[in-house]
């Protein structure tokens, strides 16, 4: 009997499936599609704005500023998108979402900058504005600009000024930072960079631009929990949330910056060492012989964990901007003790 012969074995193919080859050609491409307009974008405005746009982002910068070392550029204007034409809610919608978990837009202890305007109260959640940093809104017919800076923990609002079409300006985050804070801009349109100014939201000043002398008009506002604004404006209305960035704002990317206590970026001088955490907050109010900071009515960097937290409540008698422990001293404010 002819005994059978074992047929030889064909060896593994070390080529993937077709079907996974497409697939990752797909993915691929899709990867393609999405970076290269932000890239060709970014090319574009580097060409326009000049050679020096990776330092200036354009701006007429006075010598003085470009040779500061805490002048840094971190991105593009507006590359943190600002709001435009924010979406108003009001305390029942709110009220609705939180009866589901997983809709739930605003708890107790969530901080808000609360602003009144001809007896028309509404709310700013923080985190809204950690995604944003800057909204251009309009409150019992006042144009005004709410700003939040989660690195400088910088809150401030402030009127906007009219530009030359006697239209409220808009303001935008210009992508650079001086002292670890941003610093603003009036956003004209594409093109007319060269003739927007720069302003520091800590003390509302003119740094750079054509408008240097023109200070901003601060508005009094409150940062509080959305509990405490709640009781004392039950008709209050609510920054919402903006459709298109909806996924982003139950993410809190800050909680290990401020854990952390090490301000992203070069700031001057240093603050005491041990004295005060840095993300510490104080008030700084713009007295008539100048600005001052009321340091000893705060606690820790965690608002959530800090004693004296209802302090931050009412505003103070002057127009006032909340800003970090080491912003003041980067600043070199005179320093109160109530």
């Amino acid at each position: 009997m002819t005994e059978l012969q074992p047929s030889p074995q064909t060896p593994p193919s070390l080529m993937p499936p077709f079907w996974l080859m497409g697939i990752l050609l797909l993915l691929c491409g899709a990867v393609l599609v999405w970076r290269i307009p932000p890239l060709l974008r970014s090319i574009e405005e580097r060409q326009r704005l000049g050679s020096e746009a990776l330092i200036t982002n354009g701006f007429d910068l006075p010598e003085t500023l470009r040779s500061d070392p805490t002048l840094v550029r971190w991105g593009s204007p507006e590359e943190v998108i600002p709001i435009d034409t924010p979406p108003i809610w009001g305390v029942e919608k709110v009220d609705e979402l939180g009866t589901n978990f997983r809709t739930r837009f605003l708890i107790s202890t969530s901080e808000v900058i609360g602003v009144v305007i001809d007896g028309q109260p509404r709310a700013y959640p923080l985190r809204i504005l950690q995604w944003h940093e800057v909204v251009n809104d309009t409150l019992g017919e006042i144009p005004i600009c709410v700003i939040y800076h989660p690195l400088s923990e910088t809150s401030t609002v402030f009127q906007r000024p009219q530009g030359n079409q006697r239209e409220p300006l808009i303001f935008g985050s210009s992508g650079l930072l001086v002292d670890c804070c941003l610093l603003i801009h009036e956003r004209l349109g594409i093109g007319r960079r060269l003739e927007e100014s720069l302003w520091s939201p800590t003390d509302g000043e003119v740094i750079a631009g054509p408008r240097i002398g023109e200070p901003l008009k601060l508005v009094p506002f409150m940062l509080t929990s959305w509990k405490i604004w709640k009781e004392k404006h039950p008709d209050t209305e609510v920054l919402g949330m903006v459709e298109r960035h909806r996924r982003y704002y139950k993410k809190e990317p800050y909680s290990p910056y401020r854990l952390v206590d090490r301000p992203r970026y070069q700031y001057l001088p240093q603050p005491p060492a041990g004295q005060r955490a840095n993300l510490s907050r104080v008030i700084v109010t713009r007295q008539p012989l100048g600005w001052m900071a009321q340091v000893s009515t705060l606690g820790g960097a965690d608002p959530h964990l800090d004693p004296h937290r209802d302090r931050l409540l009412d505003p103070a008698p002057f127009p006032h901007v909340v800003t970090s422990w080491f912003a003041i001293h980067a600043r070199q404010l005179k320093q109160q003790t109530p």
